[in-house]
């Protein structure tokens, strides 16, 4: 088992890479930011992300831009000014800001079940094949193999929607907002595959080893090998993968999003966001229909969650690399 000698070693190696280090630091300020300051945002403002502002909005329903101030009346029939930040994020006159926070944090819960799914799923199957062989291993390979000839966008479009659908309600108490589980739940299972190989082939060569050989010897049950001798051998490439997929599962549930496959519109994300915003990047003040209302919808609405799940998926990536490096031995301190 790794000691905290040999970990205090990997982290020497990877902060001597300034990149990975600065993607680690965007990583922790983009959690920072949607868990912890968005909620605290809502409390200061006085208002969230899915409030409609009826101020933020001008009489040819443009929202606002970006460090404007608009007054509006809650529910309770009191007056408030708000600042929005980012401006507001179309006809309805939300809070982009929030937004951007909130689709953020259900961008990141949807791959935080989906990459724990995926490795759980993962490193069970991969252990049983690599270890026993044999029959198990057959069945897992030509199952990883049959599911890798499938385009994995298409399946999840064929087949996650219904799945999907089903567990729309789950949400655990109120810890997810409606849909996430599902849609996590639903690229963990079609994702298992990619670290079920890496798994397949480290506990295949390590089984060999005379450590493993020695609790043979000793009587230790095969469960306990797996579990005492194997897995903390395993515990570095997976790390490493685990960034890697959370990064593709991010992409992915962007891109169901805006096949309309994804979280569904009523809960902000990343990729819905993008939807509701198609072209007006490349566009200036395209007309867009919603609810048979045609409004221009400035720029700005595509940059801001297209630049947070650019730097998201590249930041993942680079500590990935850099956990890559840092748990190779070859690498000097």
């Amino acid at each position: 088992m790794a000691s905290a000698s040999e970990w205090l070693l990997v982290w020497r190696r990877f902060r001597r890479d300034r990149i990975a280090v600065a993607a680690l630091i965007v990583v922790c300020g983009i959690l920072l930011a949607c868990f912890v300051a968005e909620p605290l945002l809502e409390l200061l403002l006085g208002h969230d992300g899915s409030q409609p502002i009826s101020a933020a909005v001008d009489i040819n329903l443009r929202p606002v831009g970006p460090f404007s101030f608009a007054s509006y009346t809650s529910p309770d029939g009191a007056s408030h000014r708000a600042f929005l930040l980012l401006g507001g994020d179309g006809p309805l006159g939300r809070d982009e800001l929030l937004r951007l926070l909130s689709g953020g944090r259900v961008s990141l819960e949807i791959a935080l079940v989906a990459t724990s799914l995926a490795l759980v799923l993962g490193i069970a199957l991969g252990a049983l094949a690599g270890y026993f062989g044999g029959f198990a291993d057959a069945v897992v390979s030509r199952l990883t193999e049959l599911l890798m000839s499938f385009p994995l966008l298409l399946l999840m479009i064929a087949l996650g929607q219904t799945a999907a659908a089903r567990f729309q309600s789950v949400t655990l108490r109120g810890l997810f907002p409606p849909g996430v589980l599902g849609i996590g739940l639903v690229i963990g299972i079609f994702c298992w595959f990619y670290p079920a190989r890496l798994v397949r082939a480290l506990v295949k060569a390590l089984k060999e080893q005379e450590f493993v050989e020695a609790a043979r010897m000793v009587g230790a049950p095969d469960l306990r090998i797996i579990r005492q001798h194997l897995a903390p051998h395993l515990a570095g490439p997976l790390i490493v993968w685990g960034t890697l997929v959370a990064s593709g599962v991010i992409v992915l549930e962007a891109s169901l999003s805006v096949l309309n496959f994804g979280v569904r519109l009523g809960t902000a994300s990343w990729g819905n966001m993008l939807a509701s915003n198609w072209g007006t990047l490349l566009v200036f003040n395209p007309g867009a229909a919603e609810a048979g209302v045609q409004y221009p919808k400035p720029p700005l609405l595509m940059l801001w969650p297209a630049l947070a799940l650019f730097l998201t998926v590249l930041a993942f990536a680079l500590i990935g690399d850099g956990l890559r490096s840092a748990l190779d031995p070859k690498e000097r301190i």
